[in-house]
């Protein structure tokens, strides 16, 4: 599904010609991609949706990266734990996501469903990694202390998220 050729549309300099390029050639794989994980994804009963990212809020800078959120809401995905596949200049990416747009009333309740699932980071694969930020090509391997400290860190401080995949 995925070319080599895609991972040039992030080398385009300016934010119109990336932004072309991400919509038709990205935007079409991303659906193909929603059409085979939302039946999967709807198999526990939940009704899931596919939100493809359009950077509607950029005006200067090009997306470094672009993606499609998988979320239990029709409405949008950022306001709670959502699974999110992209792609950088360098590489694809999955993770569940736990970003920092929840609401403030649900953010003890996902911090103790994360420090509750702190057995299943450990047994995760050693190519997993963690990462703190979604709109950064960063991550790290998973290890429990990074996973403590990440979750910690999400609880204390507004702007920060965690991300867990490969």
């Amino acid at each position: 599904m995925f070319q080599d050729d895609d991972f040039n549309i992030f080398s385009v300099e300016t934010l119109d010609e990336r932004m072309q390029l991400i919509r038709e050639k990205i935007g079409p794989k991303f659906e193909q991609s929603a059409a085979a994980i939302l039946p999967v994804l709807n198999e526990s009963g939940q009704q899931w949706y596919a939100h493809i990212a359009k950077h509607l809020r950029r005006t200067t800078n090009a997306p470094d990266n672009t993606w499609v959120a998988f979320a239990p809401n029709k409405r949008g995905y950022k306001m709670m734990p959502h699974f999110e596949l992209g792609i950088w200049a360098d590489r694809i990416y999955f993770y569940l996501a736990v970003e920092e747009n929840m609401k403030p009333n649900d953010t003890q309740s996902i911090v103790t469903k994360m420090n509750a699932a702190r057995d299943l980071i450990r047994s995760l694969p050693s190519d997993f990694v963690l990462s703190a930020d979604h709109m950064i090509n960063m991550s790290q391997s998973s290890n429990i202390q990074a996973y403590d400290d990440m979750v910690t860190r999400y609880h204390q401080v507004k702007h920060s998220e965690v991300l867990i995949g490969d």
